[in-house]
């Protein structure tokens, strides 16, 4: 039978671990602004699956029962929270990893509620290196793919497109091709795509205002590609 200082050491244990891992969706979801799961929900999770798998224990001890009966419901519970937190927004559909998150905090749950001390810890750790160091990369990898095109009508005199090439250069973007095209219809404007990658924490806002200030440029316009 589970000791009380057994049953302590448990349930704080798996406070800890999924409380680690909700900070780390909670930063994500402070930075974007919005409402899912984050910290108290992941707590609450690693609780409640441990503290399932701590019943499930001790219901064998006193009853002879079945130790997995309990604990087995909280993988197939768990989906009705994975299922809240995806969000589909047109095309794109968000959540998926946070649901991921949930689904693994209740096993690291279960495990720290059935005393595997080890794999819940050794759990929580990869969790976090997917999350954190991984998605980093990601974020790299995925920063790298993505162009962006800038479109621009200016003046048909040579000096308006190495000024506008100086100060994207000067504002740390990488141009990647330039095209340029005459206008049919005015003699004295010129099409001009830029295509370039933002570094990060960039402000495109702020870049395609400047743009548009220079002398010689007309309009912008910016889509990625």
């Amino acid at each position: 039978m589970l000791t009380e200082k057994e049953i302590i050491l448990r349930l704080a244990l798996s406070v800890l671990l999924g409380g680690m891992i909700g900070l780390e969706r909670e930063r994500l979801y402070v930075t974007i602004r919005t409402y899912s799961a984050g910290f108290r929900t992941h707590i609450l999770v690693c609780v409640g699956a441990a503290l399932a798998m701590v019943v499930s224990e001790g219901l064998h001890y006193e009853f002879k029962g079945d130790a997995a009966r309990v604990a087995a419901q909280v993988v197939s519970g768990i989906g009705f929270l994975g299922a809240g937190a995806i969000l589909r927004e047109g095309p794109l559909v968000r959540g998926l990893t946070t649901a991921a998150s949930l689904w693994v905090v209740a096993c690291i749950g279960l495990a720290a509620g059935g005393g595997f001390y080890l794999a819940a810890t050794l759990g929580t750790v990869l969790v976090l290196f997917a999350l954190v160091i991984l998605g980093a990369l990601e974020d790299y990898v995925r920063q790298r793919r993505i162009h962006d095109v800038l479109s621009m009508v200016i003046g048909s005199q040579p000096q308006y497109i190495h000024q506008v090439g100086e100060f994207l250069k000067e504002s740390g973007l990488i141009i990647k091709n330039i095209e340029v095209a005459k206008m049919a219809d005015d003699e004295e404007r010129q099409l001009l795509e830029i295509t370039v990658q933002f570094p990060p924490n960039t402000s495109r806002v702020q870049i395609l205002n400047k743009l548009v200030s220079l002398p010689g440029v007309y309009r912008v316009e910016h889509r990625q590609g």
